[in-house]
């Protein structure tokens, strides 16, 4: 009876040794990363107007015994940082611009000779501007007797005035239409505004020349399409597209199809579409406008 039980106590013993030596292997620990916070930084979703700064800041911390050898930035799913480290512990900031994107998707992957990750992602989405759209707005060029030839953008509504109107709007008034075409300036038709100091155009007391407040606006020609233009629903593509180092007083010898972009006195930004452009100095030109409300 003593020998069973002897017997007995082995076997439990063993069973014991057995279960305790047969545990499965430890999970992997991965490296952590996080983020600075705090005025400047973006470290969790976020919504940044078109243009603002960006920066994040990041660091990573390894598992004391696996070395970190790699760190990995992508946006919307392209790689555009991929740097080989190796070291238990890094930090890092980047600095980058909004987009005119609506929706940018940052990740961020830190990686340890292990295999081991961490990976996280912050999305940044558009704080973009509304815009009021004016379409089809036609204007007449300086000998045209039916078309108004003058336009105001104020108020957030597109006024048509002829020039003795105008001139009693001055402060409003914020481009025009003519057509010139001589041996010294071949501009054709034109958009321009009273503080392009345009001359030999309009004749009469209530002429731009004769304005006591001139605005100025500034036209830029882009390259971007009319399908391009029509999808605008915010002022980011157009901000963007304004280029002060390509500024012009003038938008001249307009075409169907071209897409300016301008900065008013006011200040706000615009694009301006080209449909159709008709005559000489009796013509008219029709076009389309997304302006910043």
């Amino acid at each position: 009876m003593k020998k069973v039980l002897f017997l007995s106590s082995i076997l439990m013993i063993c069973s014991v040794l057995i279960y305790s030596g047969c545990t499965k292997d430890e999970d992997p620990i991965p490296p952590v990363q996080s983020f600075k916070s705090g005025t400047g930084y973006v470290s969790s979703d976020a919504s940044i107007a078109y243009g603002d700064s960006i920066v994040f800041g990041i660091s990573a911390k390894g598992n004391g015994t696996d070395n970190l050898v790699k760190f990995e930035v992508s946006f919307n799913g392209d790689v555009l940082f991929d740097s080989t480290i190796n070291t238990q512990n890094f930090s890092i900031e980047l600095l980058t611009v909004k987009t005119v994107l609506d929706k940018e998707v940052w990740k961020f992957v830190t990686t340890d000779i292990a295999g081991n990750k961490d990976s996280d992602s912050i999305i940044v989405t558009g704080d973009f501007g509304d815009i009021n759209t004016y379409t089809d707005i036609v204007l007449g060029a300086q000998n045209n007797t039916t078309e108004k030839g003058f336009i105001s953008y104020s108020n957030s509504v597109s006024t048509l005035y002829t020039m003795d109107e105008a001139f009693n709007h001055q402060a409003d008034v914020d481009m025009f239409l003519f057509y010139e075409n001589t041996a010294s300036h071949v501009n054709l038709m034109t958009l321009a505004a009273p503080g392009s100091n345009i001359t030999g155009i309009f004749t009469g007391a209530s002429s731009p020349e004769n304005y006591t407040t001139k605005n100025l606006t500034y036209f830029v020609k882009t390259d971007l399409s009319t399908t391009v233009f029509d999808g605008i629903t915010n002022d980011a593509m157009i901000v963007m597209s304004y280029d002060p180092n390509n500024k012009f007083k003038k938008a001249k010898m307009l075409a169907v199809g071209d897409v300016y972009a301008f900065l008013l006195a006011s200040g706000k930004y615009g694009l301006l579409k080209i449909t159709e452009v008709n005559g000489v100095e009796d013509g008219t030109v029709k076009f389309s406008v997304k302006i910043q409300k």
